[in-house]
């Protein structure tokens, strides 16, 4: 048996500035942790679509509402670590 190995919030972080800098235009410097995602200028419909993609690339469920405007960058990757851990313990179950 081998131990599942997350990514760090630090690989978290870096996975979410590719996203936002490379499918939404925003710039490296502005994506740091206090940062919202309305800060960053993206709406409603770019969150859902956000979700979509981490939720491919990360292999984690992530609803389409678990993304808002008012969440700042350290609180998603607080989430992501989260549901990385939660899926993880639900594959154990299975």
């Amino acid at each position: 048996m081998t131990a599942s190995v997350h990514p760090s919030a630090e690989q978290l972080q870096d996975q979410l500035r590719s996203e936002l800098v490379t499918r939404f235009g925003v710039e490296d410097t502005d994506v740091t942790p206090e940062m919202t995602f309305g800060d960053l200028g993206l709406d409603s419909l770019a969150l859902v679509e956000l979700s979509d993609v981490l939720q491919s690339v990360l292999e984690i469920p992530i609803a389409d509402d678990d993304f808002n405007g008012e969440q700042k960058i350290a609180e998603v990757v607080t989430l992501l670590q989260d549901k990385l851990v939660e899926h993880a313990g639900a594959q154990g179950q299975a």
